[in-house]
């Protein structure tokens, strides 16, 4: 099961979409974050205009996986503390998670409580 946001990159709502579905993918085993999308579809408005979605967040737990938009890496902005906000729920410190949210990739071993590569 993938569930993903409703595709607008705001950092609220894509909290509020984790904090809803969170529990439906079972334990999560790890989450990949990028600042350049991870997973891109096309979406179509009301208004018949067909418009790319971008993904940056990927939770994966033991029944599926959640997607967000609004949540990124690579900056200081709003959308990296959103992201932050999440890593430090799954185990990470909140200032390691705050410096993981600069960085263009991050791969976070929940199982581990690990980085990959680790915070120097």
């Amino acid at each position: 099961m993938y569930l993903r946001d409703n595709g607008g990159g705001i950092t609220r709502e894509s909290l509020e979409f984790w904090n809803k579905n969170k529990n439906s993918i079972g334990k999560v085993t790890h989450v990949e974050v990028s600042a350049e999308g991870l997973y891109l579809e096309d979406r179509t408005g009301e208004n018949g205009i067909t418009y790319p979605v971008e993904y940056n967040f990927i939770a994966f737990g033991e029944r599926g996986a959640i997607m967000l938009s609004g949540c990124n890496c690579g900056y200081g902005g709003e959308g990296p503390n959103g992201t932050a906000k999440v890593l430090a729920e799954l185990g990470l410190t909140l200032e390691e998670a705050r410096k993981a949210m600069f960085r263009k990739n991050i791969h976070y071993d929940v199982i581990r409580g690990e980085l990959i590569p680790p915070l120097e």
